[in-house]
């Protein structure tokens, strides 16, 4: 792995199990579980297990057995552990299923590897005020079952789980402390357990966020809401080979990271999502999840600009697309549908402009296909390619000063006036029109 290039003072991300004598920090967690009746784990960032749960309630083993609850059981996990790291404490949420836990991140100096998560608890008071991580999909009140098993979850007070968060940071503290291990680097952000490639020295301490020292009880806050990629929704979409809809979810990120016109972001501020996009890729499959971080590291070699709205959403669409191409298998003429071929001209709304390209690719009649095509979308096919290709060209025609001419070049709008004339049909303003209009707009926000 010699070929790998790590930035200037920047050690890539860590692996968790490498840093760790995980077989001593299994033992001290299964005794501090049975000393406090609470389930506990270990996982890395990506809230993969790095120690086996203890003394987990039923009902939660029952939700980790079961492989589309357990994608909830990890989400919650890893945003736990991410908050906590960002807030510099414990904190204290509920999970997908309702249940109380609360999340102790472990970093070395800004790196977030992962965290220890506890609880599996009901309160006596504070309950409906916590933030739940991920929305519930199936609440244990709806299956007779899992509502039996959620009658027998134990209900403490608040202040208990203070104290178990104090001791679960101290112990932790004291174990990381006494690690012997040698660590491999991987190649980007905090994501774990991706590349491993040379041994290296030691670094410095492990630490879990005790800000104002052992001495004093750590104040357990809430998980507030931030702006983060819901991975457990794009990994719904992927397995639904639904490119659009992963397209939806990274808007939405991307509206809430720049809500202004003219902000600019540094190049490290889309770690959190590009390690998002690998730890999806990484529970396909490992190799799924070194192409992923291989795809990462190699669009950021040589970026070290700050990207404004439009430069992200190129950087970011192209890698989730990528995720999509090694994640759905490739299909044979005759296993194409009209679902594959809408998430194609999702992916590039200029790889089918004509209704004979897009019956080709089915092998179908042109006319079999436009009924076809406008029973399953609801538009005609020239329509609805149209309407894609104005949506970029809008983003294109607020976030960036590239010629009106080059854009209608870049859509494939031909002849190039053919473009002006199409943009007001649908939007009642020319792209030029539209451009000053945005830019009054960003002035007017701008005070």
């Amino acid at each position: 792995m010699s070929n790998i290039v790590l930035g200037d003072g920047d050690y890539g991300a860590l692996d968790l199990r490498h840093l760790v004598d995980v077989e001593r920090l299994q033992q001290i967690q299964d005794e501090f579980a049975a000393d406090t009746g609470l389930g506990v784990i270990t996982v890395d960032s990506t809230g993969a297990p790095v120690t086996d749960p203890s003394h987990f309630t039923e009902l939660c083993q029952f939700l980790r057995n079961n492989p589309a609850t357990r994608e909830l059981c990890y989400g919650c996990d890893a945003h736990g552990g991410f908050q906590s790291s960002i807030e510099g404490k414990p904190v204290v949420y509920q999970c997908h299923a309702g249940l109380v836990d609360f999340s102790v991140s472990i970093i070395m100096g800004n790196q977030f590897l992962g965290a220890v998560a506890a609880g599996q608890v009901l309160l006596t008071r504070g309950q409906y005020d916590l933030r739940q991580l991920l929305a519930a999909h199936s609440t244990p009140s709806t299956d007779p079952g899992l509502q039996q098993l959620a009658s027998e979850i134990r209900t403490i007070d608040v202040d208990e789980l203070h104290r178990a968060a104090n001791a679960i940071a101290q112990l932790a503290n004291e174990t990381l402390s006494k690690r012997s291990h040698t660590f491999g680097l991987v190649t980007t952000g905090p994501s774990l357990g991706r590349l491993p490639v040379v041994a290296q020295a030691d670094q410095g301490p492990l630490l879990v966020p005790l800000v104002d020292g052992l001495s004093k009880p750590i104040p357990l806050i809430p998980a507030s809401r931030r702006n983060q990629l819901d991975v457990v929704a794009v990994g719904r979409n992927l397995h639904a080979q639904n490119v659009g809809g992963n397209l939806e979810l990274l808007g939405s990120y991307l509206d809430g990271l720049l809500p202004q016109w003219s902000q600019k972001i540094p190049r490290d501020d889309l770690r959190s999502l590009e390690d998002a996009l690998i730890a999806v890729a990484q529970r396909e499959g490992a190799q799924y999840g070194r192409e992923m971080t291989l795809a990462v590291a190699s669009r950021n070699g040589n970026r070290r600009a700050a990207m404004n709205r439009y430069e992200c959403q190129i950087h970011c669409e192209r890698l989730l697309i990528q995720l999509h191409d090694l994640i759905e298998p490739k299909l044979a003429v005759k296993d194409r549908t009209i679902a594959s071929l809408v998430n194609e001209i999702e992916k590039d709304p200029t790889v089918f402009l004509s209704v004979s390209s897009a019956a080709q690719y089915l092998a179908i009649s042109e006319s079999h296909y436009s009924r076809q095509f406008k029973q399953h979308t609801g538009q005609s096919h020239t329509a609805y390619v149209t309407a894609k290709r104005l949506e970029r060209a809008k983003l294109m025609l607020t976030h960036t000063d590239k010629p009106i001419m080059r854009i209608a070049t870049e859509l494939e709008f031909q002849p190039r006036n053919y473009f002006s004339r199409t943009f007001k049909k649908h939007l009642g303003l020319t792209p030029g029109e539209y451009r000053q209009q945005q830019r009054a707009e960003r002035l007017a926000a701008a005070g």
